[in-house]
């Protein structure tokens, strides 16, 4: 199967239709995205096509990426482009295929339902826990579903027991793409096209094994020292990781409806092959994904966010957008969002931020999230009041736990408390008070305008209501609660209050309004 030529991903048309194209078909206008079943292959099919867009028609600079934007792409020089990268999209038994082990591996076959991250494991299966995920809902997979299902457990790979090797951003990588706000003014291309660098120099069919892994020898790991580097390799390659060895097995398929997609295929696939000591990636900056490099040692690497319990909340978007220090760590956001910012005339668009939570190798939970862009255009103010008024949403968490085990023990320096739902609960509720006072703050950086610093206060003093909100709801609800337990009840309150008002941060923040009042600004 040519990738290239072959309808194969499916889409949707502008006018809601649903049909398959080829990647020789993106620049289609009428098509609005990718049309996957699975969250998981969406946000994989968005970065797949973005790696097409970087390794065939990459803009040699700012001002050639301006001309594309407005003008489309060439069709012309699309198609001769992917002739020079089809050799890396052919799929199916015949080697080099997509995504596969170049050699043949001696391993046995395992279902083919191995290809999906979040697929039970054999001691979830015997032990009788699949309840969320059930068993075989994936062990008979199209051709077609079978591409992506490739290159999402390669590109998100997870660490998978002795030698199986995480992806080149590490088990489980959070990405954020770039994406329009009026998502349906755009076609696709367009869409993806926000997210494509300049790049001096276009790949060349002399060095496309450097890029694409799998048309050339595998480069095996079961020695040390045999990592494969932005320096020892083409740095594309970190569009196309292939940090495991697998092998579809297409001798063994049977016809009938694939269980991923329901569509009707003749062979659909069945089994597969694993081995050990695939590709190990070291010292890669992924251009979809934010890092973080710990501060007290300028030698440490730079590690690729990863998705949490809970997903992301708003105390996580500064460093997902602009560079940020806190008193641990510093926070780079992806090269494609870093070079959106100094793009112009660009319509309103925001950040399309997905990740698998994961436990090593076991799939706990999948986020996404659309998320404002603060772009780094904006003033040094801003960033500094959105930071300030996150510290603050910290510290207040922080009392309210605090104040929350010593109204519910007697001893609570010694008690322990598992505070996760709170914590998720606090970020999620308190966040939609954040995006309305961010509407008003990104406008006006400087706090210029009264209904800027009105809207500043407001939000402090929505904070101060929710803690003692929370605190009266976790705490004081039993009306028959003896007199010793309500006293230490009603004591916390009082300090939860006091040492609330008492923050130095919420001093500042308030003070951040005060200041522009007091020069005149108005």
């Amino acid at each position: 199967m040519d990738l290239i030529t072959e309808p194969w991903l499916p889409v949707i048309s502008r006018s809601g239709t649903k049909k398959k194209i080829s990647i020789s078909a993106l620049l289609d206008s009428d098509i609005h995205d990718v049309a996957y079943p699975r969250a998981d292959f969406q946000g994989a099919a968005w970065q797949f096509l973005i790696g097409i867009l970087q390794c065939s028609v990459a803009p040699e600079d700012e001002e050639d990426w301006t001309e594309v934007w407005k003008k489309g792409i060439d069709a012309t020089v699309w198609k001769q482009a992917l002739q020079v990268i089809t050799p890396a999209m052919q799929f199916g038994a015949c080697k080099p295929a997509f995504l596969q082990s170049y050699e043949p591996l001696d391993s046995e076959n395992t279902s083919i339902i191995g290809l999906l991250i979040d697929a039970p494991g054999g001691n979830t299966l015997k032990l009788n826990k699949d309840h969320f995920v059930k068993r075989h809902t994936g062990e008979r997979i199209c051709p077609h579903c079978a591409v992506m299902a490739l290159f999402t457990v390669q590109t998100n790979s997870p660490a998978g027991g002795a030698g199986y090797r995480v992806s080149l951003r590490g088990g489980g990588p959070l990405t954020t793409l770039v994406v329009p706000v009026a998502d349906g003014e755009f076609p696709l291309w367009q869409k993806l096209w926000l997210n494509v660098l300049p790049q001096e120099v276009r790949p060349d069919s002399a060095r496309l094994a450097d890029i694409f892994p799998w048309l050339a020898p595998t480069r095996t790991s079961e020695k040390s020292g045999n990592k494969v580097t932005p320096e020892n390799t083409h740095p594309l390659q970190a569009y196309w990781g292939m940090p495991r060895q697998i092998e579809l097995d297409y001798e063994h398929t049977q016809a009938g409806l694939c269980d991923l997609c329901g569509e009707h295929h003749e062979a659909l696939l069945l089994a597969m092959r694993n081995k050990n000591y695939g590709v190990q990636y070291d010292n890669w900056l992924h251009p979809l994904s934010p890092y973080r490099q710990l501060l007290k040692d300028s030698s440490a690497p730079y590690l690729a966010l990863k998705g949490q319990p809970g997903g992301l909340s708003y105390k996580d978007w500064l460093g997902l957008t602009l560079k940020c220090e806190d008193n641990f760590n510093r926070t780079i956001p992806a090269r494609a969002v870093r070079a959106i910012a100094g793009r112009r005339r660009l319509p309103v668009t925001g950040l399309w931020c997905f990740a698998w939570d994961m436990d090593n190798a076991k799939a706990r939970c999948w986020y996404q999230h659309r998320i404002p862009l603060i772009n780094s255009t904006s003033s040094e103010k801003l960033s500094d009041v959105i930071q300030r008024i996150i510290m603050l949403a910290s510290a207040a968490l922080q009392i309210l736990r605090k104040y929350l085990k010593s109204a519910w023990f007697i001893t609570p320096e010694e008690a322990k408390v598992d505070f996760s739902m709170i914590d998720i609960a606090f970020w999620q509720e308190t966040e939609s008070a954040f995006r309305s006072l961010l509407n008003i703050l990104i406008p006006n950086p400087e706090l210029h305008h009264s209904a800027t610093r009105y809207a500043l206060k407001e939000w402090e003093r929505g904070l101060h209501l929710y803690l003692l909100n929370v605190f009266d709801l976790e705490v004081l609800t039993d009306p028959e609660s003896p007199d010793d337990i309500l006293l230490r009840q009603l004591k916390a309150r009082r300090k939860l209050d006091e040492d609330y008002c008492k923050l130095k941060l919420r001093r500042e923040v308030l003070a951040l309004a005060e200041e522009q009042k007091e020069t005149g600004n108005v």
